[in-house]
């Protein structure tokens, strides 16, 4: 019987056909299943935790807003800080009790970072709808990519901060800004002369603000601290101080506070206890402590020109300049400071100021430094 290799041809070819459909059919019912579950995982998961967050977010700005101001909540959304978890009007609370606002300071850097919560939140809009597009797009075409994977398995992309969102606004080119001031003319020394008035264009921009936050909200300290030790050691100077000009000796053992003494000034048994001593040396402390202090500021806030000028974060480039010119002559018409100290304090204040400007890409020299 002749073998049929045509028929056999036929049925091989068949039977790999049907095997074929099979495993393209199972590929496409496991295609649809990850497709399916990852737009559920999108309606059921992403686009909840995005409304809620969104809601918790608004609620804790709205209240720093009214509470403390629109800056204070601006501030704390420009740097991520209000994240929508539910705690955040807690927490921010929490951290600034306590502790003075700065109010130009933290208002400065809001005008320099130029975004708003409404264009935060647009922007976070945004980032959910081309989320929400892929998924439809990818349920109506029946293919999954890498996005796909990541949203079906719960690993979507993290909920926008208020920092990230407005990394992604866009902003337009705008020509650079800038002002006319014109600086009144100065007497010339010893004579009835006056100088011209000089008219200068300052570009509009000023150091950067970094948001600092113990600088938005310091805190409220005296003016003077000292460290636990050097009080300790005021305390023991104190002591000895009392024992030495105070305190009477008579022979070995015997001690006495003189009746008349200014430290027992308001003295009362009955208040105070029978120890006259004890009530002595802490009217004392009080005394030697203050007077100790009120030396130290008149030291440090003598005539003294500081050798570091720290020019303050938003100083804008005509304060930056104008006010240096300032310094500088005041510190040359200072009659008590040699020249060679004189140039030491101005180089070093020229330095500080070439520094600011070239930072804001500045060339000194068009303002004479």
């Amino acid at each position: 019987m002749a073998i049929d290799f045509g028929r056999m041809i036929q049925g091989v070819a068949t039977g790999a056909m049907g095997q074929y459909n099979a495993e393209v059919a199972a590929k496409d019912k496991i295609k649809g299943n990850i497709i399916e579950r990852a737009g559920l995982n999108f309606y059921e998961n992403t686009l909840p935790k995005f409304q809620k967050t969104e809601k918790n977010r608004k609620a804790a700005y709205d209240k720093l807003s009214s509470i403390y101001s629109p800056e204070v909540a601006e501030f704390f959304g420009e740097q991520g800080l209000i994240t929508g978890d539910g705690n955040d009007f807690d927490v921010i609370s929490k951290q600034i009790k306590d502790r003075g606002i700065d109010k130009d300071y933290i208002k400065n850097y809001v005008k320099q970072q130029g975004s708003s919560y409404n264009q935060r939140y647009e922007a976070r809009v945004k980032d959910i709808q081309e989320q929400e597009a892929f998924v439809m797009g990818n349920l109506e075409k029946n293919q999954f990519g890498s996005m796909t994977a990541k949203l079906l398995v719960g690993q979507d992309k993290d909920t926008a901060t208020d920092t990230t969102a407005a990394s992604t606004m866009s902003t337009e080119t705008q020509a650079p800004e800038t002002e006319t001031i014109t600086t009144e003319g100065t007497m010339v020394p010893g004579t009835p002369i006056k100088t011209m008035d000089t008219t200068e264009e300052f570009p509009v921009d000023a150091t950067k603000i970094t948001g600092d936050f113990d600088k938005a909200f310091p805190l409220e300290r005296n003016k003077l601290e000292l460290s636990v030790p050097e009080i300790q050691k005021l305390y023991t100077d104190s002591d000895k101080s009392f024992d030495n000009n105070i305190v009477k000796k008579y022979g070995s053992n015997l001690e006495q506070i003189p009746d008349n003494s200014p430290y027992l000034k308001g003295y009362d048994p009955k208040e105070h206890g029978p120890d006259r001593k004890e009530y002595a040396i802490k009217m004392y402390r009080q005394s030697y402590m203050a007077d100790i202090i009120d030396e130290y500021k008149k030291q440090v806030s003598g005539s003294q020109i500081p050798t570091n000028y720290n020019i303050p974060e938003g100083t804008k480039v005509s304060d930056i300049v104008i006010q240096s010119r300032e310094k500088i002559a005041e510190i040359e018409n200072n009659a008590t400071i040699s020249e060679d100290q004189k140039e030491i304090y101005i180089e070093k204040l020229k330095s500080d100021v070439n520094g600011s400007l070239l930072s804001l890409g500045i060339e000194p020299s068009k303002f004479g430094f």
